[in-house]
């Protein structure tokens, strides 16, 4: 039987991005899931576990730093622990916005954010262009948005609240369609390649699709947010 190598390498890239998606999709599912539960049903639970709110917050930085950092060291089972258990941490975190903002702003919030990540994540995947060179761009972007919020725990300004607010918006909405085009590209870069790698790369790029949609809700959540 005669095989295309460009058939297989379409069907390998094209199994890479379902990964990444399904990954990303599963880390949400988690997240979202696991606060609903928290909230909903089981408070006392969440009553005893935000007394290590502390702990948590810095345990997730730490798993993002070793993801990030410690990519080609890891082995592909313990970078998917280590996603499993951040979108868990993030899902605790997350339970405790349910005293802060009314259902019906959350559920705007998350329905506008599915609504641009699908939008933004279907213009990176089509689009010809290699938005790589946007990066530097996102990179201020970001440690801009770092230190806005650093100075505005400080001082409180409301404009300087929404100024970020808004560019928080724009950043992560653009970041979605940098980060799913960056991913195509390495599909291509990988296809047909080392299993072990592309489940790894494949973590990573849904690790980074998470944390667009993460970021991108609670920013909008800021803007619909009606605190109780």
């Amino acid at each position: 039987m005669y095989y295309n190598m460009d058939d297989i390498d379409v069907r390998s890239s094209n199994n890479f991005l379902r990964k990444v998606f399904l990954y990303m999709i599963l880390g949400v599912g988690i997240s979202f899931g696991t606060g609903i539960y928290l909230y909903q049903f089981n408070q006392e639970l969440l009553i005893s576990l935000l007394r290590y709110f502390n702990i948590l917050l810095i345990a997730s930085v730490g798993i993002v730093l070793v993801s990030d950092l410690m990519l080609r060291k890891l082995s592909a089972g313990v970078l998917r622990i280590l996603f499993l258990l951040y979108s868990l941490i993030i899902g605790t975190v997350f339970s405790t916005i349910g005293f802060l903002y009314s259902p019906l702003a959350i559920l705007y919030a998350f329905g506008t954010a599915l609504t641009i990540f699908v939008v933004m994540a279907i213009y990176g995947f089509i689009s010809k262009e290699d938005l790589s060179s946007y990066r530097r761009f996102f990179i201020v972007g970001l440690i801009s948005l770092i230190i806005m919020g650093l100075i505005n725990i400080r001082l409180g300004v409301g404009p300087l609240y929404w100024i970020e607010t808004i560019a928080g918006v724009v950043i992560f909405t653009g970041l979605i369609a940098y980060d799913v085009n960056r991913i195509k590209w390495i599909s291509y870069q990988l296809a047909d390649g080392d299993n072990e790698v592309m489940e790894k790369m494949s973590i990573d790029g849904a690790f980074n699709l998470y944390l667009d949609f993460i970021n991108l809700f609670l920013y909008l959540l800021r803007i619909f947010g009606r605190k109780k």
